[in-house]
């Protein structure tokens, strides 16, 4: 256990708090940390997504840890969402970044890098599923409501909602990688080296730029948000997730123990990258991501020894 705290958890927690250290000296402000985080929305992630769906191996995945995985999911996002509109009385569009800071891991930043360092490609297939799986519904599904909600459309017809959401680089990326996945084109030569090499990119500034903009955010009025909606994803989330994935589907350990790793895992960031680029208030998303990484440091290791 000991072992893969320190060789594979630690490191990927360790962007984090680079960031942060260093936005505490002020070598980085929030400004610099929006650009990184615009890198990161029009250009390393949609390159990292395409590449992801366009080279899954769909006829490999196990349905049913699949549908057990979404169920779970669908069960925490609404809870999240619930507590905060109505227990905390946030506003809407934060409520649903909120609900699904409590329903999506950090699986492609954080748990992915972890479970290769653990289980080595073939075991971590998994959780590309899940990633896929979390790409095309959960992610997907939150930028399309995103975009009918934002003021551009607000009004707009039917068309013109659509167009926006067309224009939408996270969007395009995963309707191209799924079409060229089933179409069976792959990325060779150099432009496979391209995104392999700008999708890497991802993780690390994503992350950096997470360390550095929780230097500026305060939120005491509302300090037991986070620790709610941490405690949903990294304590109510696994025994969710267990309960159907083991006990209601009979899931095989293979596929169990990785998926489980997810599940244990903190808050993703794509919550707070989507706040930072819709201006939904990021400081109760940032504090959430902060608490559940620093608390999965514990879940995600024990987590580890399962299966």
């Amino acid at each position: 256990m000991l072992h893969a705290f320190l060789n594979s958890v630690l490191p990927v927690f360790a962007v984090v708090g680079v960031g942060f250290a260093l936005g505490r000296r002020g070598l980085f402000d929030t400004t610099a940390a929006a650009a990184v985080n615009r890198f990161v929305f029009y250009i390393a992630l949609p390159v990292l997504l395409f590449r992801l769906l366009s080279d899954v191996p769909f006829d490999r995945f196990e349905w049913a840890l699949i549908l057990a995985y979404l169920l779970s999911e669908i069960a925490l996002y609404a809870a999240g969402y619930l507590v905060a509109r109505i227990g905390f009385r946030r506003p809407q569009l934060e409520s649903l970044l909120l609900g699904m800071a409590a329903a999506f891991a950090n699986h492609v930043f954080f748990v992915l890098p972890i479970a290769r360092q653990i289980f080595g490609e073939t075991a971590a297939l998994p959780i590309v599923a899940i990633v896929s799986l979390d790409a095309i519904v959960l992610y997907a599904g939150t930028v399309l409501i995103l975009d009918v909600t934002s003021d551009a459309a607000r009004g707009a017809s039917v068309l013109r909602v659509l167009r926006l959401c067309g224009r939408n680089p996270q969007i395009i990326a995963i309707v191209a990688g799924v079409a060229a996945n089933l179409l069976g084109a792959r990325l060779v030569g150099g432009f496979e080296f391209f995104a392999r090499f700008v999708g890497e990119t991802a993780a690390p500034c994503a992350l950096f730029a997470l360390g550095v903009i929780l230097i500026s955010q305060k939120d005491e009025g509302q300090a037991l948000l986070p620790i709610a909606i941490s405690a949903l994803k990294l304590i109510v989330m696994p025994v969710v997730a267990w309960l159907l994935i083991v006990a209601a589907f009979g899931v095989r350990a293979e596929w169990a123990g990785p998926a489980l790793l997810v599940a244990a895992g903190p808050a993703g960031a794509m919550p707070f990258v989507l706040a930072l680029q819709y201006k939904v208030p990021v400081a109760a998303i940032a504090r959430t991501i902060l608490i559940s990484t620093v608390g999965s440091l514990l879940t995600v290791t024990v987590m580890s020894q399962y299966g």
